[in-house]
């Protein structure tokens, strides 16, 4: 069993965030840390937990000591596996050498750090609150404390990033050689302030230049030991993130908080967004928080298949001919077989994968499956 904790706090929001997060709420976090105890301990969850993940917002705001609540609460309810992996977010400019130091006492075994980009002006214009020093700073704070599995985001399709922008970006990342590294491509989300900078005339760079990146950095990255297990993920032999890859192999997982989705024994559960009325309803019982949706065989089919092809395990052909046999659509070899001539994906041991340049036109190759 998998959990994954929303912890909604951010010191400022940047132009292009869409998950539900809130600046200059600090005040609250005490009552909303209440809230999910609260929400955890009314909860059915049962372990032993394989994975925690602690996502944002910025979850590196929280005090040891409400940390430590937070773990304490999840202990109480469901064992821990003797082999747990504990993840946290961190903005680098919210963690010194102590808090560090106190998380790792607490049992955090992995961090993942939101570096984005080296260069101060485009971390700017993103509205992040750090320079690479302090990037730097911190990744070798994590290092001193005890930390031995650390990734760090980077962003590609930034508004002022050239190509040797994102090339310089990625050299300075691996000159830390940290164990995991998450690549993202910007994406413009309706209503937040990036998109109204686009609508008003914003440049971003060419998929042209975009693709050339993502390519660039699969190649630089295979080079220096680094796999490519997922669309937008790359590890160090045996530094995968469990909690994600967990999920991508479709085992359960408890999602608490606000915003916060989970899936057990085929039924989603989601919560709403309103960070107030999560603090006041979360102590009156968990039944009252959550919209639920049991989940058709053919939806569960579907989504299986559309992560596993994100993986580098793929999907077996007998899967994907139930699965288009089940919507009675026609058949899919001719379309995939004309993928893997085309080198966007490989035919091994009756399993499709992407290949490196399919990951980038995935989207497009899992809708043919939908004709």
């Amino acid at each position: 069993m998998n959990a994954y904790l929303h912890i909604p706090f951010c010191t400022s929001i940047c132009n292009y965030c869409d998950f539900t997060s809130f600046a200059g709420q600090e005040g609250k976090i005490a009552q909303y840390i209440d809230a999910l105890c609260a929400e955890i301990a009314d909860s059915d969850l049962a372990g032993p937990l394989r994975t925690v993940y602690f996502g944002g917002g910025t979850p590196s705001l929280l005090p040891p000591a409400q940390l430590e609540t937070l773990l304490k609460s999840l202990k109480d309810k469901a064992a821990f596996d003797s082999t747990i992996e504990i993840s946290m977010e961190a903005n680098p400019e919210t963690v010194d050498l102590e808090r560090l130091s106190a998380y790792r006492k607490l049992g955090m075994n992995r961090l993942s750090f939101g570096a984005q980009a080296s260069q101060t002006e485009i971390l700017k214009r993103l509205g992040r609150g750090h320079d690479w020093a302090r990037v730097e700073k911190a990744y070798q704070d994590a290092r001193q404390a005890g930390f031995t599995n650390i990734n760090i985001d980077l962003m590609f399709g930034l508004a002022g990033q050239s190509f040797a922008h994102f090339k310089e970006s990625l050299e300075k990342v691996l000159a830390l050689s940290p164990e995991h590294l998450s690549l993202y491509a910007l994406q413009v989300e309706e209503g937040t302030p990036l998109a109204r900078q686009v609508e008003e005339g914003l440049l971003l760079p060419s998929d042209e230049q975009m693709a050339d990146e993502y390519t660039f950095a699969q190649m630089f990255l295979t080079e220096r030991g680094y796999e490519q297990y997922e669309v937008s993920n790359f590890s160090k032999r045996g530094f995968a993130c469990h909690h994600n890859w967990n999920i991508w192999r479709g085992e359960d997982y408890w999602g608490f908080g606000v915003s916060a989705v989970g899936t057990v024994k085929g039924v989603r559960h989601g919560h709403g967004d309103d960070l107030m009325e999560y603090i006041r309803q979360a102590p009156q019982g968990r039944r009252g928080l959550l919209v639920k949706e049991a989940l058709s065989g053919s939806v569960q089919a579907w989504e299986r298949i559309m992560l596993r092809f994100r993986t580098k395990d793929g999907v077996s052909q007998e899967e994907l001919e139930a699965y288009v046999r089940s919507q009675g659509g026609s058949s899919y070899k001719e379309r995939f077989n004309r993928f893997v001539k085309e080198g966007f994906l490989s035919l091994h041991d009756g399993h499709y994968r992407a290949t490196a340049k399919g990951y980038f036109v995935l989207n497009g190759i899992l809708e043919t499956l939908m004709v």
